[in-house]
C-alpha cells in the first residue's frame, strides 16, 4: 500500500494538498486550516503548500499539540530540497518501502524479527512454502503496490516503463545542482540500470559510472538522488576491533526487486538459466525484506555486510542489535549445508559468545534445520510465515 494509504488507517481527518480547495484553505491560512481537526490529522503531500510546515512548528512550539496529533506525508523527492523542513527536533520520522513478503503473504502487524528474535516465533514456515521457481515469480513481482495490481491486469511492463520514465524525468530540476553538468533522464536511466546489473554487489562509484558511461562527478549526483528517492540502498560494510583487513565499500541494492530484474530485462525464463542473476535477484528480494525488520524494530539496529579485503571471507548481511551481532546468508539451492554456512562460522569462531546472537542461511527448500552451533538453514518463506 502507499503512504496515504498506510497513514488513513492512522488518522480521523485529512487535508489533501494536492487538492486545489483543501490546497487554497492552507495557502490563505495555515495555521487556522490545522487547528480543528478532527485528530489525528492527516496533512498529506506537504509540498504542495509548504507554508503548512511552518503552521505546525508554530503549534509544536506553542505546546498546543500532543504526540500523534499531526501525521504529515511527501515524496520522498522531498529530502531534496534544503531549507523547507523547519520540524527538525519536533517529529518522529518513518521511511516506506515496498511492501515486504510478510505483509502480502503473513502477519504484517506482529512484532518486528529483532524484536522477537529471542522467541521461539522467530521464524515460522508456512506449511506449503515456495519453491524455487516460487520465490523467483515473488521476487520479480517485487512490493510497489502499483506494480502488483498493474501485474494483475497483465499490464507490468508499461507500469514499470512509466514508473522509470517519471523517476528519470521529473526529478532532474531538483537534481541540476548536484551534477557537474546538466542532467537528463537517459543518463540516469544508465546510471540506474547499471545499479540494477550490479545489485547485491560491493562495487566501486568508478565502475557504475564506467559501466553507465558516465563521469564520476556526474554518476555521483545521480546515485545520491537515487538514494533520496529510495530506489538505491547503500548497505556499509561492518567493522569490528576483533577483525582485521576487512574492507570498506558498501554494498549496493536496488531497493525493490522487481524494478531490479524489470531493469535488468530478466524475466522468469532468464532467471531459471542464469544462477549468477537468480542470486543477485534472490538475495536483493530478502535484504528488502531484513531492511524492513531492522527499520520496523524497537531499538537501534544497523545493517551491514562483511567482506576481508582479500575475498576469503564474505557474508551477505550482519546486522547488529544492542551489543549483539546476527549474520545472514541467501542461497537459491533449495537443501544448503554446513559448507555454505562456513562465513558465519568463521564470524562466530572470532566473536565472543554473548556478542553473536546466531547465523541464518536463507534458502528455496521446505525445511527449517541446524547447520551447526547457533547457525540455521531457514526458508525464505520463514520471513513472513
Amino acid at each position: 500500500m502507499g503512504k496515504t494509504t498506510t497513514a488513513l488507517r492512522h488518522a480521523n481527518s485529512v487535508l489533501r494538498l494536492d487538492r486545489e480547495a483543501e490546497r487554497a484553505l492552507v495557502l490563505d491560512d495555515p495555521d487556522a486550516a490545522i487547528r480543528e481537526g478532527p485528530f489525528p490529522l492527516l496533512i498529506d503531500e506537504w509540498q504542495h503548500a509548504p507554508g503548512v510546515l511552518g503552521a505546525l512548528k508554530r503549534a509544536v512550539d506553542a505546546s498546543l499539540t500532543p504526540p500523534g496529533r499531526y501525521i504529515v506525508t511527501g515524496s520522498a523527492r522531498n529530502d531534496l530540497h534544503a531549507g523547507q523542513w523547519p520540524l527538525t527536533g519536533r517529529v518522529l520520522s518513518t521511511r516506506l518501502w515496498p511492501l515486504t513478503g510478510r505483509e502480502r503473504f503473513g502477519d504484517a502487524v506482529g512484532l518486528a524479527l529483532f524484536d522477537r528474535w529471542d522467541t521461539d516465533r522467530r521464524f515460522a514456515v508456512p506449511p506449503d512454502p515456495p519453491d524455487v521457481l516460487g520465490y523467483i515469480d515473488i521476487a520479480l513481482d517485487g512490493g510497489f503496490p502499483g506494480a502488483l495490481a498493474a501485474s494483475a491486469a497483465g499490464a507490468r511492463d508499461d507500469w514499470m516503463r512509466t514508473y522509470v520514465e517519471v523517476a528519470v524525468s521529473r526529478d532532474l530540476g531538483e537534481l541540476s545542482s548536484g551534477v557537474g553538468r546538466r542532467p537528463s533522464p537517459e543518463s540516469m536511466r544508465r546510471c540506474l540500470i547499471a545499479c540494477a546489473l550490479h545489485t547485491s554487489g560491493a562495487v566501486s562509484d568508478a565502475s557504475l559510472a564506467r559501466d553507465a558511461g558516465l563521469d564520476r562527478r556526474t554518476a555521483l549526483g545521480y546515485l545520491e538522488t537515487l538514494r533520496v528517492l529510495r530506489l538505491l540502498d547503500d548497505v556499509p560494510a561492518w567493522h569490528t576491533r576483533r577483525l582485521k583487513r576487512l574492507t570498506s565499500m558498501p554494498k549496493r541494492y536496488v531497493t525493490d526487486s522487481g524494478l531490479a530484474a524489470w531493469l535488468m530485462g530478466a524475466d522468469r525464463g532468464a532467471l531459471k538459466l542464469d544462477g549468477a542473476a537468480r542470486g543477485r535477484m534472490l538475495e536483493t528480494f530478502v535484504a528488502a525484506q531484513l531492511r524492513t525488520e531492522v527499520e520496523a524494530s524497537a531499538g537501534r539496529i544497523q545493517m551491514h555486510h562483511l567482506r576481508t579485503q582479500g575475498g576469503e571471507h564474505e557474508i551477505d548481511l550482519v546486522v547488529e542489535f544492542g551489543s549483539r551481532v546476527a549474520a545472514f546468508e541467501v542461497k537459491s539451492s533449495s537443501a544448503p549445508t554446513r559448507s555454505d554456512a562456513r562465513h558465519i562460522i568463521w564470524l562466530r569462531e572470532r566473536l565472543a559468545p554473548e556478542t553473536f546472537a546466531g547465523g541464518v542461511v536463507f534458502h528455496t527448500g521446505p525445511r527449517r534445520y541446524g547447520l551447526d552451533a547457533g547457525i540455521e538453514a531457514v526458508p525464505i518463506a520463514g520471513l513472513w510465515g
